[in-house]
């Protein structure tokens, strides 16, 4: 082998060595990049995991408004829907709807969807403590004025809530409440009980010295029932007329002017959970550990359910049912209630 060849050999092999360890230069670069890169990447992840460890109940509450606005969402462009589809319109009532400016919150209450419950939690934000009678706590809680109203209505920052359940549950347990519960004596049956029997069982007005007066046939001396009137005697009342609107049994779109005012978030009562009362505990800015739902005036006989009103309902033809279901018809749609379930 020549010098010269020999040379050219060396120099082959010393530029082969510099491109090699050129190359695993770069390699390494390269791997120490990306390892940098992943360092970085799980610093920030476990500075986000470490928020979630020190700060839980943030995340908790945040997860929590996302779950529950979802489904509010659909909820409230289903009535938004509704109100489009017929037009509707229905004035604010300033007494329909309690307010504390403190918790930036107002609640429209409908008797027989948990209206006793919350207005005992309204009296308490305003540290009144009233142990009975939370009926007339409406006057005092309510806003002031309709102008008042009307202004804390179109209120971005007020959280407007709305509690609903099934209307042919909320009726039968109005009338076992209202009517049937003889017991006690209650406003709706002195004041309805002589139309309803008017209508179904005009002999009763007949009198005579035997059987005595109206008044002495359906009622005791101290106001309660003698004569209680069935829930299909009830409802046939309640059918006739259009102007029957007590609170006990009213629409809910009518009465809370589901229409004229954008709520943030309806409860459904039919299946509520634990979560939903805790999110509108954090809407109204109380501690859910400090703070409970308080289950007063039940009705006697228990809760009505959905097996209780099957049983009010199987004695009712398809024709009442149908019939009811129009009254409401407006309430079934815009809260997506089924009628089909208590048709037999």
């Amino acid at each position: 082998m020549s010098l010269r060849t020999q040379f050219i050999k060396s120099t082959l092999c010393v530029i082969l060595y510099i491109a090699v360890c050129t190359l695993l230069l770069k390699i390494r670069q390269q791997l120490y990049s990306v390892s940098f890169l992943k360092s970085n990447q799980s610093a920030e992840n476990c500075s986000v995991v470490s928020q979630a460890i020190t700060k839980p109940i943030g995340l908790e509450t945040k997860l929590l408004e996302y779950d529950e606005m979802q489904e509010s969402l659909l909820l409230l462009q289903q009535i938004s829907n509704t109100c489009n589809k017929y037009n509707l319109k229905t004035p604010l009532i300033r007494r329909h709807f309690l307010y504390n400016s403190k918790q930036q919150s107002i609640y429209c209450w409908i008797r027989k969807a948990a209206s006793t419950s919350f207005t005992k939690l309204f009296s308490d934000m305003k540290n009144r403590r009233v142990m009975r009678n939370y009926y007339r706590e409406v006057d005092i809680l309510a806003p002031e004025t309709l102008k008042e109203l009307y202004y804390i209505a179109n209120d971005p920052k007020v959280f407007k809530l709305l509690i609903v359940r099934h209307p042919f549950q909320r009726l039968v347990s109005s009338y076992r409440d209202r009517i049937e519960d003889n017991s006690k004596h209650t406003a709706q049956a002195w004041m309805y009980t002589k139309q309803i029997f008017h209508l179904t069982r005009p002999a009763l007005f007949h009198s005579n010295i035997t059987t005595g007066n109206f008044q002495q046939k359906v009622f005791t001396t101290d106001k309660r029932l003698k004569l209680v009137p069935t829930f299909k005697e009830f409802l046939l009342w309640l059918l006739q007329s259009s102007d029957q609107d007590d609170v006990h049994w009213d629409r809910y779109n009518t009465h809370c002017g589901v229409c004229n005012i954008r709520y943030s978030y309806i409860l459904k009562l039919d299946d509520y959970t634990y979560d939903q009362i805790t999110y509108i505990f954090s809407k109204f800015r109380l501690d859910k550990n400090k703070v409970y739902l308080s289950q007063l005036e039940q009705t006697r006989g228990g809760h009505t359910n959905f097996d209780t009103t099957c049983k009010y309902f199987a004695n009712l033809t398809q024709d009442i049912i149908l019939r009811l279901y129009g009254r409401y018809k407006i309430d079934f749609e815009m809260f997506n209630y089924n009628l089909n379930q208590y048709l037999f």
